[in-house]
Parts: structure tokens; sequence; C-alpha cells
């Protein structure tokens, strides 16, 4: 028997941090807005507290889609919707090997989408690493990484993938770096994010260009990039060029907080989030 696979038509997704995400009329709006804006064949929506949240921002705004959610002890939770139709099949599964054995940890939401006209899986891990500087919370990381070069070799295993991982793993890793330690020495966060490109290249990923690379700020202005997109070699993006004098290219398009200004920008990170979304087209 001759083994091939068709390449699907493409789809668009997003992933966002939406900072402890509580049922609340005006914000809910707000984070619909966004959302519209890209209308994703699939996203992930991280740090919902409440799942009364969750069921009014659905039933209000996203009728079109079917959703799944991540459950932990912590109940800071993952969101993940796809487009009711656009897919031939899809499968939804909790990673709790992402938690590390903590159960205050976030499990991984992984999405697997068969395309209409695809006969392999599409494979989307939406995931929130363990925040924080101290040593304990670099480690984790650290772990929760390695688990994602793991899941990329077992997920190109599969017969049905036919050695295609077409896998890629989204959302908010928290690379912020480590704190000196003992005899350690600090690790800044640029360090962290130079090791996990490094890896990922080993494991046949990469971690995909942004259009902006700050995607997280505090009210007063610090800025750190911990939100990425990291991919398997298998996979191509619609690429795009920035507006800036440096017309880079971009896989991964930010927008939040980051294309606003003066008060708009600290209440959008006030009342809204202090992480940006994250999108991008799948070819």
């Amino acid at each position: 028997m001759v083994r091939f696979y068709v390449l699907g038509m493409g789809f668009s997704f997003l992933v966002w941090n939406v900072e402890k995400f509580k049922e609340n009329p005006s914000r809910t709006i707000k984070v619909d807005e966004l959302i519209e804006h890209f209308r994703p064949d699939a996203f992930g929506i991280l740090e919902f507290l409440a799942k009364n949240a969750a069921r009014t921002l659905v039933h209000q705004f996203f009728d079109e889609y079917d959703f799944a959610f991540t459950d932990s002890q912590r109940a800071i939770e993952i969101l993940v919707g796809w487009k009711r139709g656009k897919f031939r099949q899809v499968l939804y599964t909790q990673r709790r090997e992402f938690q590390g054995g903590d159960s205050n940890l976030r499990p991984g939401g992984l999405l697997c989408l068969k395309q209409q006209n695809s006969n392999v899986f599409d494979n989307l891990l939406f995931l929130h690493t363990d925040s924080g500087r101290n040593e304990k919370d670099y480690e984790n990381r650290q772990r929760m990484f390695k688990k994602i070069w793991s899941m990329k070799s077992a997920i190109e295993s599969l017969g049905i993938q036919q050695g295609h991982a077409r896998f890629m793993a989204l959302g908010d890793l928290n690379t912020m770096g480590r704190k000196t330690v003992d005899s350690k020495p600090a690790i800044s966060a640029t360090d962290e994010i130079e090791a996990l490109g490094v890896a990922a290249q080993n494991a046949g990923m990469r971690i995909l260009p942004k259009s902006h690379s700050k995607t997280w700020s505090t009210p007063g202005g610090s800025l750190s990039e911990l939100d990425h997109v990291v991919a398997s070699n298998d996979l191509k993006f619609l690429q795009r060029t920035s507006n800036d004098a440096q017309n880079n290219p971009f896989n991964i398009e930010v927008r939040g907080w980051n294309i606003l200004s003066g008060n708009a920008r600290r209440s959008f990170i006030e009342n809204i989030s202090d992480h940006c979304a994250l999108f991008g087209e799948l070819i």
C-alpha cells in the first residue's frame, strides 16, 4: 500500500492569556472584540478563573464554535475553541503531564484537527507554563519544554501521521529567566528564550517570528517576551512584513495593548489583559 497525505487548505489560530478572566460584561465585550477582529478557526484563551465567564462568552459571542476546557485543582483554566464544521475531524485531550506532578499547575490542552482534504492531523498544544524566576519555577518550565519535544516525537511516530508531526505548542511560556540561586548565576529572559530556540531546533521545531517581540507589560511600561508559538518544521505559515523601517518578516501577529498608547494602553493592561494575543495562519 502506498502511504500518502494531502496538505489541508490551512486555517487560522489564536492564543491569548486574558489574565484571571472573570465574568464582567464590559470586559467580556472587549475580549470578544479582539477575537472577532481575527475570527480564528481555532483558538485558546488562557487564565479563565470561572467557567460561568466562559459560558457567557461562548453563549453571547461564539455560537458557531465548539469548546473544551482544561480542569485543574487551581482552577486557572484554558478554554479551547474550534469552528463547527470547519474540520473533517476534531480530537481534544487534556495533557496532565504538563503539570509535572503539581496539581496547582495547568494541564496542556491538545487540539488535533483534521482538515477536510487531509488524512493527517494538525496538532495544537495550548500551554501555560509555570511563572516565576525562582529555581523551582524555572526548572518546572524546563521540564515542560522537554515534554514539548517528547510530544512532537510521539506524534510523528503515530501511523496515522505518516511521519509528520504537524505540531505546534503555543501560549504563555513565561520565558522570564531565573534569579541567582546559591552558586548558580542568574539566567536572563533573553538567555532562556535563546536556549528554548536551540532546544526547539534540535527537536526539529522553531520559534515563529512575531510582529512585536514584547507580549506582556505592566501598567508602568515594563515589557517582557513571554508568549510564543513553537512549531515543527513540517508546518508552513503565512508570512507578513512589518510596517516599520526594518520591514521584518513575521508569521505571528501580536495584538492588544501594543497597538495603543498613553492612557488607552494603560487601561487595556489594567482592565483587559497585560498580555497580547498571538494570531497566525497555517498554509
